[in-house]
């Protein structure tokens, strides 16, 4: 079976090590290159950005280039929460719902890459990070996300996989897409939570079969809010969180 074989590459424009630091933040990444099957619509790209002053900071990033084959999106993250894919700058203000960068504390952020699971080709996206107590002082990383024919995986390795992934739009109004993976056939339950964990959804509740499978959650009638949806099949279980917004 032919695979996506994601390539990110990660150039800092200072330093090619994977750890580079500056007077307000360290930038850590994790990895150079990663792999997804075939059919994967979301592909997560983590790094995180550390506060190593003995100052709060509001954390920026900025999309400066996207280059990516039609049909191909990607979105700038903080933590679980992923703005739409046509805002180019956010930063840790109450406008993005993310606070500020206390002394020594971590921003998990990534970069979330959309592909149409059936394009052969090469994706490109370049952000720049920095603060707003320096802003000159800026680290620029470029993705690099490709799609190879020619590579190939087991095939029972990706069957037996088990998979939930983040719902796209995130934010979202009215409705998003929820993709996921069955790693052998089974009884499927996709159901989604409030904050208090009281069930008010069930998507999902019925025997499905071996692989990718998607479902739409419409939400026209449920309140603004933080919302939780859970996977369980065999023994398998993940929750991710997700945002309404109205």
């Amino acid at each position: 079976m032919k695979i996506v074989y994601i390539i990110i590459g990660f150039i800092l424009s200072f330093l090619s090590t994977p750890l580079v630091h500056a007077q307000d933040i360290q930038i850590i990444t994790h990895g150079m290159t990663k792999y997804e099957p075939v059919g994967t619509v979301e592909i997560v790209i983590d790094f995180e950005v550390v506060n190593i002053s003995p100052f709060e900071q509001t954390v920026f990033e900025v999309r400066t280039l996207e280059n990516l084959p039609l049909n191909w999106s990607s979105s700038l993250c903080f933590g679980e929460l992923c703005f739409a894919p046509f805002i180019d700058s956010v930063a840790t203000t109450p406008d993005f719902q993310t606070p500020a960068v206390q002394p020594g504390d971590t921003l998990k952020t990534s970069i979330h890459v959309y592909t149409d699971q059936v394009t052969i080709g090469t994706g490109y996206v370049q952000i720049e990070v920095g603060t707003f107590n320096n802003p000159g002082l800026r680290y620029v990383l470029d993705f690099t996300a490709t799609t190879d024919p020619a590579v190939s995986v087991n095939e029972n390795n990706l069957l037996n996989t088990y998979y939930l992934s983040q719902n796209y739009p995130n934010p979202f109004n009215p409705s998003t897409r929820i993709n996921y993976n069955v790693g052998e056939p089974g009884l499927v339950q996709l159901k989604v939570y409030n904050v208090l964990g009281v069930e008010v959804a069930s998507l999902v509740n019925e025997f499905k079969n071996s692989g990718n499978h998607s479902v739409d959650f419409r939400a026209e009638t449920f309140s603004s809010g933080v919302y939780f949806y859970s996977l369980s099949v065999n023994n398998f279980t993940q929750t991710r969180k997700m945002i309404l917004e109205k």
